[in-house]
């Protein structure tokens, strides 16, 4: 299990469905069947995974299209500092 794995993310970020076992990171960054599958980890489920996306190029497309738009509002830089400022703020309110 990796805890966050920064190549679902990349693949993401280069508007590509994923397809990962559900456990570990990708259960943070993955939406099941909006941004790619989380499958357990078997040979068929990946298998019946890879097999959905290549008799419908249009679903892998809109998938990697929301893969995209995820990554960026939720992992980007700037949705990062974003974050972080808030995090700063709010304790520095508590200070």
């Amino acid at each position: 299990d990796e805890h966050f794995g920064i190549v679902p993310l990349e693949a993401m970020a280069a508007q590509k469905p994923v397809i990962a076992c559900n456990s570990g990171g990708p259960l943070e960054t993955i939406k099941h069947s909006a941004t790619g599958f989380l499958c357990e980890p078997t040979p068929q489920q990946f298998s019946s995974a890879m097999a959905a996306l290549m008799r419908n190029p249009e679903m892998s497309v809109e998938m990697g299209k929301q893969a995209r738009d995820h990554v960026t509002q939720m992992f980007s830089t700037k949705s990062f500092g974003q974050r972080l400022n808030q995090y700063v703020v709010e304790l520095h309110e508590k200070v």
